[in-house]
């Protein structure tokens, strides 16, 4: 079996894990739209196609991103720009898994988190997790601006172990 696992945003990141202990990563392709980035709907087609050829049995996962609203200057919330283009990128994902016709299932970051003892911790830990699980990969995550390919390995890996 093989699962995905979506690390949604401009700067997000797509794996594939299977249950011989294969990974792949890639960047979450993104194009220019006017003055703003989007994600390409239509190159992440192709990647998924890459990743999850049709004849094979596959799941796919994404965090379950959300707006979080800063209402009183805490460090917590987004800008408005930032949460609408969170949910632009959800929106562009969604729509693509539709169309896709892939088992879907969406997962809170503390459930998978939690899995890898990473709650309350640095973004750098995951990169470092997914580079102990998948130590061949080692050289697409050995920069700590690729935490997002951590992420989304550790989120394949995590509905590996849930679901296959």
């Amino acid at each position: 079996m093989i699962c995905i696992g979506i690390d949604i945003g401009l700067t997000g990141a797509v794996a594939a894990v299977d249950s011989r202990g294969s990974c792949q990563v890639a960047d979450i392709p993104v194009r220019q739209d006017g003055n703003t980035n989007r994600i390409d709907g239509r190159a992440l087609i192709l990647m998924l196609r890459n990743f999850l050829p049709a004849d094979g049995s596959g799941i796919v996962l994404f965090e379950d991103v959300r707006a979080r609203p800063d209402g009183n200057g805490g460090s917590h919330g987004n800008t408005m720009h930032s949460q609408g283009s969170l949910m632009r990128s959800r929106g562009i994902v969604e729509a693509v898994l539709d169309i896709q016709r892939v088992r879907v299932e969406v997962v809170q970051p503390q459930v998978w988190k939690r899995a890898f003892g990473l709650l309350g911790k640095k973004k750098d830990d995951a990169r470092i997790t997914a580079m102990e699980l998948y130590p061949l990969r080692k050289h697409e995550l050995r920069l700590k601006k690729f935490h997002n390919r951590g992420d989304a390995i550790l989120i394949a890996h995590f509905g590996l172990g849930k679901y296959a």
